[in-house]
């Protein structure tokens, strides 16, 4: 009996560590396990949006700490994004179809990241141009919003 109670009382603190473990999406070397063991070492935030040309952070990058009204060099090309802004005022990433912030959008919430657009399947929904389009390999501009 002493036995089945101390395997069951393990088996209760395991299961509600994994279920109130912090999840983080930390982008520098830390390893994912490492991240939910030690969220302190998930960076703090640093005033910018980052875009990678393809997911989880690989290919070329861009990142900018106020608005774009043209990415350039990353419009159209953008896989995997992380809004890595500060919160509060203006700490929502509203993410554009067009250039010059038109067209449909979607918004990227403060903290919040998406390794791989392609495999999520993010659409823009706002109205507008590109309505209903995937995400993915297709924002042309952002601005950064109190709220979304």
């Amino acid at each position: 009996m002493r036995i089945k109670r101390a395997l069951a009382t393990a088996l209760t603190v395991g299961a509600l560590t994994l279920l109130t473990a912090p999840v983080a999406d930390a982008r520098g070397a830390v390893p994912e396990a490492e991240a939910v063991v030690a969220p302190a070492a998930v960076p703090a935030p640093d005033g910018f949006l980052y875009a990678w040309e393809h997911p989880h952070a690989g290919g070329a990058h861009c990142k900018w700490s106020g608005p774009n009204g043209n990415w350039a060099g990353c419009r159209d090309k953008v896989s995997d994004i992380w809004n890595n802004g500060y919160p509060g005022r203006g700490e929502d990433a509203k993410l554009f179809r067009g250039v010059s912030w038109t067209g449909s959008w979607v918004c990227l919430h403060q903290g919040h990241s998406i390794p791989d657009l392609g495999a999520n399947g993010l659409r823009f929904f706002g109205p507008g141009e590109g309505q209903g389009e995937p995400v993915n390999d297709r924002i042309g501009s952002h601005l950064w919003v109190d709220a979304c």
